[in-house]
């Protein structure tokens, strides 16, 4: 959601097209993608991310 700036239900039907696509379980093809982002993602911008996101939790 946050990579692409789309809500949950776009998420979802992104996940959704790409599992028929593929044949593959959503469940499965989501947990690849939790499994490999942070391989994708490097630490200092997950760093920053969760700060910021800490900080918005906190204040919200």
């Amino acid at each position: 959601m946050l990579a692409y700036g789309v809500d949950a239900e776009e998420a979802f039907t992104l996940l959704r097209v790409r599992s028929q696509e593929t044949n593959t379980k959503l469940r499965v093809l989501a947990a690849r993608v939790a499994a490999e982002l942070p391989s994708v993602c490097p630490p200092a911008v997950t760093t920053e991310l969760r700060s910021r996101l800490d900080q918005l939790l906190w204040t919200a």
